[in-house]
Protein backbone atom coordinates (compact mmCIF):
# COMPACT_ATOMS: atom_id res chain seq x y z
CA UNK A 1 0.00 0.00 0.00
CA UNK A 2 1.15 3.49 -0.88
CA UNK A 3 0.25 6.32 1.40
CA UNK A 4 0.51 9.59 -0.13
CA UNK A 5 0.58 13.00 2.13
CA UNK A 6 0.42 17.01 0.61
CA UNK A 7 0.06 20.50 1.94
CA UNK A 8 0.26 23.15 0.04
CA UNK A 9 2.46 21.75 -3.36
CA UNK A 10 4.79 19.66 -1.49
CA UNK A 11 3.85 15.67 -1.85
CA UNK A 12 5.59 12.72 0.40
CA UNK A 13 4.85 9.11 0.30
CA UNK A 14 5.33 5.69 2.39
CA UNK A 15 5.72 3.66 -0.34
CA UNK A 16 4.90 -0.05 0.63
CA UNK A 17 8.34 -1.18 0.87
CA UNK A 18 9.21 1.35 3.60
CA UNK A 19 6.63 0.17 5.76
CA UNK A 20 9.28 -1.30 7.85
CA UNK A 21 9.64 2.15 8.97
CA UNK A 22 6.05 1.40 11.92
CA UNK A 23 8.06 -1.77 12.99
CA UNK A 24 9.99 -0.46 16.15
CA UNK A 25 7.23 2.14 16.31
CA UNK A 26 4.42 0.05 16.59
CA UNK A 27 2.75 0.20 20.36
CA UNK A 28 5.69 1.77 21.84
CA UNK A 29 4.94 4.66 23.90
CA UNK A 30 8.05 6.26 23.28
CA UNK A 31 6.18 7.17 19.65
CA UNK A 32 2.40 8.51 19.96
CA UNK A 33 2.13 10.05 16.93
CA UNK A 34 4.05 7.56 14.37
CA UNK A 35 1.96 5.22 16.14
CA UNK A 36 -1.64 7.08 15.54
CA UNK A 37 -0.17 7.62 12.02
CA UNK A 38 -0.10 4.20 11.48
CA UNK A 39 -3.34 3.38 13.30
CA UNK A 40 -4.71 5.84 10.21
CA UNK A 41 -3.04 4.52 7.29
CA UNK A 42 -6.00 3.54 5.77
CA UNK A 43 -8.14 6.30 7.04
CA UNK A 44 -7.00 9.10 5.16
CA UNK A 45 -6.07 11.07 8.17
CA UNK A 46 -5.52 14.47 8.13
CA UNK A 47 -2.58 16.08 10.38
CA UNK A 48 -2.37 19.15 11.62
CA UNK A 49 0.57 21.40 11.86
CA UNK A 50 1.06 20.99 15.56
CA UNK A 51 0.96 16.69 14.94
CA UNK A 52 3.64 17.39 12.25
CA UNK A 53 5.56 19.08 14.51
CA UNK A 54 5.51 15.92 16.86
CA UNK A 55 5.91 13.58 14.34
CA UNK A 56 9.32 15.60 13.32
CA UNK A 57 10.36 15.48 16.69
CA UNK A 58 9.57 11.30 17.12
CA UNK A 59 11.59 10.98 13.70
CA UNK A 60 14.34 12.00 15.16
CA UNK A 61 14.59 9.82 17.96
CA UNK A 62 13.77 6.47 16.30
CA UNK A 63 16.58 7.41 13.58
CA UNK A 64 19.08 7.90 16.81
CA UNK A 65 17.48 4.21 17.79
CA UNK A 66 17.88 2.91 14.49
CA UNK A 67 21.27 3.71 13.76
CA UNK A 68 23.38 0.56 13.44
CA UNK A 69 20.69 -2.06 14.32
CA UNK A 70 19.30 -4.35 11.62
CA UNK A 71 16.27 -1.52 10.94
CA UNK A 72 19.13 1.31 9.89
CA UNK A 73 17.70 1.15 6.12
CA UNK A 74 14.77 2.78 7.67
CA UNK A 75 16.91 6.44 8.00
CA UNK A 76 16.65 6.98 4.37
CA UNK A 77 13.32 6.78 4.98
CA UNK A 78 13.21 9.30 7.96
CA UNK A 79 15.62 11.72 6.10
CA UNK A 80 12.95 12.29 3.71
CA UNK A 81 9.90 12.19 5.79
CA UNK A 82 11.29 14.84 8.23
CA UNK A 83 11.85 17.76 5.96
CA UNK A 84 8.11 17.55 4.49
CA UNK A 85 6.52 17.39 8.18
CA UNK A 86 8.80 20.06 9.31
CA UNK A 87 7.66 22.26 6.39
CA UNK A 88 4.45 21.63 7.40
CA UNK A 89 4.76 22.49 10.74
CA UNK A 90 6.92 25.98 9.71
CA UNK A 91 4.08 27.11 7.22
CA UNK A 92 1.30 25.95 9.35
CA UNK A 93 -0.34 23.69 6.77
CA UNK A 94 -2.40 20.93 7.39
CA UNK A 95 -1.06 17.51 5.50
CA UNK A 96 -4.10 15.76 3.34
CA UNK A 97 -3.17 11.92 3.03
CA UNK A 98 -4.47 9.37 0.97
CA UNK A 99 -3.51 5.54 1.15
CA UNK A 100 -4.19 3.29 -2.00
Amino acid sequence: MAFDMYHGSEKACIETHEESLFVPVNESSKYPCLNWLLAELYSSPRISPEKSNKIVHELIALREEVLGTELSHITKTIDRLMPFFSKAYTLSNEVKCASD
